[in-house]
């Protein structure tokens, strides 16, 4: 079965355990120390649309990373049919391991809403950014290839170690339009970064039932990164809660068409970080817009001596006792 294949069926699709509980499999792992939080959105929006009518189809989503997942686990999704109307259907979704103690809160937690298709005069759409084309966009690891490795920085070297380790297991091919400002060779002046995507091998199967969350596990690659926009080492970089509106939901890319992935951090300080996004077909058609709240830090943190450690210098009179 090729990645494409398997992407659809293997990790998007979740599997019923009782109810309306789902499990979500761990197939691909980007990073083997935590969980792709593209995964979980997408798997939860896929479990909470399998208690939905037929028809309906999903507007907007908001979660929040409230704990790291165990990565050894797969994941296990509890759907709460919140509301259902004659137009919309609400849906919360709760993660936790597959294996959880009865008092374990989520580590993940979801709102969606489903909306039944209607049509309406009204209409507006924001115009598509101006990048280059798929075909004169160099892929990353030949943009990699040309790069002097011994007059390289450290940051550039540590990212670009980070990108490729990712890469390896990740489903999704990128191809960066702006591969310096990510790497810090130089400073993102505009807070702007742009990514053409699919996905790695083309799968055999339809895609239409599962563009939404497609489009959800896209949405996490990033839109953290957009955030850093100058070449300084980063410590500590995680998400803390993203929302997604979905938008044109009888638009569906072919299943080996390059989309577009617009970003911009519009505020990072005091060690969070705001970015908005944008995922637009090659037509230019919007398919989905997004914002995202992360944690940054760009330093580590003093340690903070331990209880243990305190009673220790207590005894000792010629220690000094520093505390954060």
């Amino acid at each position: 079965m090729n990645i494409g294949d398997r992407f659809l069926s293997e990790l998007l699709e979740t599997q019923p355990v009782s109810g309306d509980t789902f499990r979500g499999e761990r197939v691909f792992t980007p990073n083997p120390r935590t969980v792709y939080g593209g995964e979980l959105m997408a798997q939860a929006l896929v479990a909470a649309s399998k208690t939905v009518d037929k028809g309906l189809k999903p507007h907007s989503l908001h979660c929040y990373f409230h704990d790291r997942a165990n990565v050894k686990l797969p994941n296990q999704y509890c759907v709460t049919r919140f509301r259902d109307s004659r137009s919309f259907s609400h849906r919360l979704v709760e993660a936790f391991p597959l294996v959880r103690d009865i008092d374990q809160r989520p580590f993940f937690r979801m709102d969606c809403s489903f909306k039944t298709p209607e049509q309406d005069q009204a209409s507006f759409v924001a115009a598509m950014p101006k990048v280059s084309s798929v075909n004169h966009v160099e892929d990353f690891r030949s943009f990699v290839e040309k790069l002097n490795d011994s007059k390289l920085p450290e940051v550039t070297r540590s990212r670009i170690n980070q990108f490729l380790a990712f890469d390896k297991t990740y489903p999704v091919e990128m191809k960066f339009c702006e591969p310096e400002c990510i790497l810090g060779l130089k400073t993102n002046a505009t807070g702007r970064l742009h990514a053409w995507m699919r996905l790695k091998e083309k799968p055999t199967i339809d895609i239409a039932p599962y563009r939404d969350a497609i489009l959800t596990y896209f949405s996490d690659a990033l839109l953290l990164w957009v955030a850093i926009t100058e070449p300084l080492p980063v410590t500590y970089l995680v998400t803390l809660n993203q929302s997604i509106w979905f938008h044109n939901p009888d638009v569906c890319p072919e299943p080996d068409e390059w989309i577009l992935f617009e970003t911009r951090a519009n505020y990072v300080g005091d060690t969070l970080t705001l970015s908005y996004g944008a995922i637009w077909d090659k037509d230019g058609r919007l398919l989905a817009s997004m914002a995202q709240q992360g944690l940054m830090r760009t330093q580590a943190l003093t340690p903070v001596s331990s209880q243990n450690q305190l009673e220790e210098q207590k005894k000792s009179p010629n220690t000094n006792n520093v505390t954060q």
